[in-house]
């Protein structure tokens, strides 16, 4: 078995993983890095043709955003995420494996005589899995986007877990922060902000993090009104349809939230976490106006209007924790047997 970084390691995006074995090729997500020169993953026509399976981990575009560009270059094989992750994704496969509704979790599936896989949910969002993919004697496991300390969605550990080779999620480097601590800092300052009277605005993923923000201050500040956007209303009307990904503290939760509709007060959430579109460009300003406040959780993509932003000092910057640090992942490392570590996602 042989791996081959096409992306993803020394640089956050472009999430990509070529692995050829004599089972049979295959990639591991087909991410883009937004705001690069050249944002698609490093592979070559060779290897994107011979490749027979596509695992994705989850949704998000820095380990999605590169499918057509494979298909365009003579990708044809399956497909294998979730159906949850598909739901969410604007493409349809022609050859697709539901992975979820072909196996139950931490079991092995085989996809041909020689290659099976087993998947665990990541805590990343809705959908999110990791997968450790066994080819005839050689093996390798795939974290992605991985988390175990979340407040809204579900995490199957993984724990004692054999692999020649492992691809951990190591996003957040050298930081000693743990999860609880952004959630504190992050607390503090919105209540800070509050305090002072301003509206807060948080340009959250369409699908992960604002779920996560939202029960967090429901929590910690639940006297303050929330309003979402279209798209964070109807994930929020239909997050029955995929409750097995949601921890049933949640629904508890979510009944209590002041949900309002002017946004002239409170936390303002709007799914667009880089502020690509007009819209969210125009309701960033408008809160800078009326001297609110923007407040970004996640990694600005170069060039977007959120690191402009930032950069400008109109925005504020405070991580909230969907990936792990370096800490962190040798703590993974210690509880399981991994031959060969690669780190990726920094």
């Amino acid at each position: 078995m042989n791996i081959f970084v096409a992306g993803g390691v020394g640089e956050h995006g472009r999430n990509c993983f070529f692995v050829e074995s004599g089972s049979g090729n295959f990639l591991f997500d087909c991410g883009i890095m937004p705001g690069a020169f050249d944002p698609y993953p490093q592979l070559d026509k060779s290897q994107i043709q011979s490749a027979e399976w596509l695992f994705i981990s989850h949704s998000h575009v820095d380990h999605t955003g590169a499918y057509d560009w494979l298909c365009e270059h003579g990708f044809k094989g399956c497909v294998v995420m979730t159906k949850e992750t598909s739901n969410q994704l604007p493409f349809s496969p022609e050859k697709l494996c539901l992975i979820d509704i072909a196996t139950p979790g931490l079991k092995n599936f085989y996809l041909n005589k020689d290659l099976s896989v087993m998947w665990g949910k990541s805590g990343q969002c809705a959908g999110s899995v990791w997968f450790k993919i066994c080819a005839g004697e050689d093996n390798v496991l795939f974290s992605g986007d991985y988390v175990e300390d979340t407040l809204v969605y579900r995490c199957d550990p993984i724990r004692h877990i054999a692999a020649k080779f492992a691809i951990l999620d190591s996003a957040y480097g050298d930081s000693e922060a743990s999860p609880a601590d952004y959630r504190t800092a992050l607390v503090d300052t919105a209540h800070d902000f509050i305090k002072q009277g301003k509206v807060i605005l948080f340009p959250v993923p369409k699908h992960g993090r604002g779920l996560e923000l939202m029960m967090l201050f429901n929590m910690f500040l639940p006297h303050v009104p929330v309003k979402l956007d279209a798209h964070l209303q109807n994930e929020l009307s239909r997050i029955k349809e995929y409750a097995e990904w949601i921890k049933p503290e949640f629904f508890e939760n979510i009944e209590s939230v002041h949900f309002c509709e002017n946004g002239d007060k409170g936390f303002v959430f709007i799914s667009d976490p880089q502020l690509k579109t007009k819209e969210g460009q125009k309701a960033a300003n408008d809160i800078i106006d009326r001297h609110g406040a923007v407040i970004l959780t996640g990694h600005e993509d170069i060039g977007s209007y959120s690191e402009i932003l930032v950069a400008t000092k109109q925005a504020v910057s405070l991580r909230y924790a969907v990936h792990m640090s370096n800490v962190e992942r040798s703590e993974l490392e210690s509880v399981n047997f991994f031959q060969q570590i690669m780190p990726y996602h920094q």
